[in-house]
């Protein structure tokens, strides 16, 4: 019955491992390549999110001085990643296999320690990585509460700096320029 159970189990933790590996091995189509080409692949965001922050401060500064080496080497993370995940993925599949078709008692309880210890170690790294995640997201948050508080403190000086700005004969920037009024109301000049 023991065994029926780890095998249901498994085979559950198995699916989830081939619905990874699918997603891994098909062919993408053109919004997630473009995504891909952009780093929004999660291998690459899983493994900028492992490096130390030393690390990640220095891909920073790459990325404001060379944004193709920096996406280059984003690039080359996560595959780095994505080839070491497929390769765990394939010994713990041969684990498996090998599990399934062993006979001696001995062999399957050593089998069945080292694939409880794969999944265990690919377990706790993703609590890792979520945990790492959630800790961006609140740093992200407290920031953005700053932000939003001192906006809402200087809230009246700011819409008078808009207004007067208005009044002058500049627009707000949009995509990322001035606009200048003209002579003519109609037209609008970009600065």
């Amino acid at each position: 019955m023991k065994n029926n159970r780890f095998l249901l189990v498994l085979i559950l933790f198995a699916i989830g491992f081939t619905a990874v590996g699918a997603e891994v091995n098909s062919v993408p189509d053109a919004e997630t390549q473009k995504r891909k080409e952009r780093g929004f692949d999660p291998f690459v965001w899983r493994a900028f999110s492992r490096l130390t922050e030393e690390q990640r401060q220095e891909l920073l500064k790459l990325q404001n001085s060379d944004s193709e080496q920096f996406r280059q080497k984003m690039r080359s993370l996560g595959e780095t990643l994505r080839r070491e995940e497929e390769a765990n993925f394939a010994e713990l599949r041969k684990s498996v296999a090998a599990y399934r078709s062993s006979t001696d008692d001995q062999e399957r309880a050593k089998l069945k320690q080292k694939i409880t210890m794969a999944v265990k170690e690919r377990y706790m790294q993703r609590l890792k990585d979520n945990k790492r995640q959630l800790d961006a997201m609140k740093r992200r948050a407290e920031f953005l509460e700053k932000e939003l508080a001192k906006r809402e403190k200087n809230a009246d000086q700011i819409i008078d700096m808009r207004v007067q700005s208005l009044l002058s004969g500049e627009f707000p920037k949009k995509n990322g320029h001035s606009f200048k009024m003209t002579d003519s109301s109609d037209k609008v000049t970009k600065k």
